[in-house]
């Protein structure tokens, strides 16, 4: 499973308790307090063909940045040309 960094910490370890090999994908910017879109993209292309990433549905914890609709038709398209599942965290 892919988690987002940053995510909460024990997203790795409930996953990892699970069995599931954990990896991170770049979420955040923190030179710029945004979105890493351009590294966001290129994660979700490099991880393995169906793929889980774990997305937070929305108020990403802890940052408070999300996608925009446009930036979410960007990851979708990817994630579907991949066959990834996204897994979200709604809490």
């Amino acid at each position: 499973i892919f988690v987002p960094d940053p995510t909460w910490g024990n997203h790795h370890k409930i996953f990892a308790e699970c069995g599931l090999e954990v990896h991170t994908y770049r979420y955040y910017d923190r030179s710029t307090n945004r979105l890493n879109l351009d590294g966001m993209l290129e994660d979700f292309e490099n991880a393995p063909d169906g793929s889980i990433i774990l997305m937070h549905a929305c108020a990403h914890n802890p940052t408070g940045c999300d996608p925009t609709d446009e930036q979410w038709d960007q990851l979708l398209k990817i994630v579907e040309d991949k066959g990834h599942l996204i897994f979200f965290d709604s809490a």
